[in-house]
């Protein structure tokens, strides 16, 4: 039976996936990226991966090697700490006697119950989160039955060797501000947001092989034109998620580049297409790139 505790593990495990970021293969969506300032290597993240999936290709594991700092999305150890699950739990609760039927229109609330149902996920349990925790929480499960793990994720990966190797590790942002960001865009429409949610995991169902592949090859430009699919409709949601964060973390990326410390950047592979993609984002900065 999934109790709140076993979906608050679930959580921590799919903060992270907000986009699916699949495959690996040379050429691979690993980039260095070299300027005035000194050099870095950015990866497109995934999430959730196969165990089919390693060993990575030389090149990754090469770049992790000659790399002195690892920086993430979010603080990973921040993100297992108890407070922060207890911060998680109190943000994902719906207040007072609101249900998922109560605050969803509907005809949105329907297909969200419909794809819970077939999941194996308990509506009494699930009414009761907010529908940003209610769709991750479908979308893990959805990928855990296709047979990817999110301990085999690219993020997890790398951050358990870096704490093995006792390499310093980074975060793009606080894992407080990722939940915040999740709340706040669902809070300012339940429907649309859960919609899209919707529209992501129909695509995730229909095109994950052509992900996988694009991911797998380095084709960043098909890799950008698959993942943004469910983004057509909600363009409100894509500037929040994608376009606002890759300004911000830019910022940071590029007040990090030193002559004196090599950076790996993992990332979901998402937020490097396209023309405010980081890719083009390091490029206006002055970078110079190659495909790895």
């Amino acid at each position: 039976m999934l109790n709140k505790r076993m979906l608050l593990k679930t959580a921590t495990l799919v903060l992270s996936i907000t986009f699916l970021s699949p495959g690996i293969q040379a050429k691979s969506c690993l980039w260095k990226a070299t300027s005035k300032k000194g050099m870095l290597y950015i990866q497109g993240s995934v999430h959730l991966l196969k165990s089919n999936d390693y060993p990575l290709p030389p090149a990754i594991e090469t770049a992790y090697t000659d790399s002195d700092i690892l920086i993430l999305e979010a603080d990973m150890k921040a993100m297992l700490d108890p407070e922060t699950q207890k911060m998680i739990m109190a943000k994902a609760l719906l207040k007072g006697d609101q249900t998922l039927e109560s605050i969803l229109q509907p005809e949105v609330y329907a297909q969200l119950s419909t794809k819970l149902a077939d999941a194996g996920l308990p509506s009494p349990v699930i009414q009761k989160f907010k529908p940003w925790f209610a769709t991750m929480t479908l979308m893990l499960t959805k990928m855990q039955a296709m047979g990817f793990d999110p301990k085999l994720g690219l993020d997890q990966y790398f951050y358990g060797k870096a704490v093995s190797d006792q390499k310093p590790v980074v975060g793009l942002e606080t894992v407080k501000f990722q939940i915040d960001l999740f709340d706040a865009l669902a809070e300012s429409n339940q429907n649309d947001y859960t919609k899209r949610a919707l529209d992501e995991l129909g695509l995730i169902e229909t095109i994950l092989d052509q992900l996988m592949l694009a991911w797998k090859k380095g084709d960043i430009e098909g890799l950008g034109k698959l993942m943004l699919k469910s983004f057509e409709d909600y363009p409100d949601l894509h500037e929040r998620f994608v376009i606002e964060r890759n300004k911000n973390w830019i910022k940071i990326i590029n007040s990090r580049a030193s002559k004196k410390k090599t950076h790996m950047i993992v990332v979901g592979a998402a937020h490097l297409p396209g023309k405010e993609g980081l890719l083009e984002l390091l490029k206006e900065k002055g970078y110079a790139l190659e495909q790895l």
